[in-house]
């Protein structure tokens, strides 16, 4: 399998980690989605990151798509509940912490159009949201330790991605449990080996 990535995409570290914790073998492509690269286009026309080719050729995008798959093709370790009642919590937390990545990057996206054009109602917006949600997933989130499923996997990347990308607020103390699990998660061999660049 080849997984397009680039090394600061928090969608694409998801993917990365559950390979990684499925011990899956996989080849790494580096790659800058913005200066649509001809291989990314070609197996993805979006040119977007995670995107992964199957050992048969065939390309997927979309993170969550991504992983899908890998759980339906390499169900072994599940990264998922066998409970239902486990599994319908795990997935609303997933789907909590992908929106908490995704309005991150709204900010990021926002914060990197000339000064003059940035828009102060979004910018607000996204940051009250990004604040209401963190201590919503403290109290929703088990932050099981006996495992790292995706719901779990989706919390440490959206966390990490506001370390990388808003250090000036302290999401830490807004949720101190949180940040406690999150010390857990990060020392993950998964997590660890990718950690984006910190230069």
């Amino acid at each position: 399998m080849k997984l397009y990535l680039s090394p600061t995409s928090p969608f694409a570290r998801k993917v990365k980690i559950a390979l990684l914790e499925k011990r899956l073998p996989f080849e790494e492509i580096r790659v800058d989605p913005w200066a649509t690269p001809p291989e990314l286009a070609a197996a993805n026309p979006l040119s977007q990151v995670p995107t992964l080719v199957t050992d048969r050729g065939e390309a997927i995008g979309n993170s969550d798509t991504i992983l899908a798959w890998i759980e339906r093709r390499f169900p072994q370790p599940s990264l998922l509940p066998t409970d239902e009642a486990a599994l319908t919590r795990a997935q609303a937390v997933a789907a909590i912490a992908q929106g908490l990545i995704e309005t991150t990057v709204g900010i990021v996206l926002e914060r990197r159009r000339p000064p003059e054009q940035q828009s102060k109602t979004m910018l607000d917006r996204r940051f009250a949201t990004i604040q209401r949600t963190v201590p919503a997933l403290a109290q929703r989130f088990a932050r099981a330790r006996e495992h790292f499923h995706h719901d779990g996997i989706g919390v440490a990347c959206a966390l990490a991605y506001l370390d990388l990308r808003l250090p000036e607020w302290d999401w830490r103390n807004a949720a101190p449990a949180l940040a406690e699990w999150q010390v857990w998660a990060e020392a993950r061999a998964s997590m660890q080996a990718s950690a984006p660049p910190t230069a």
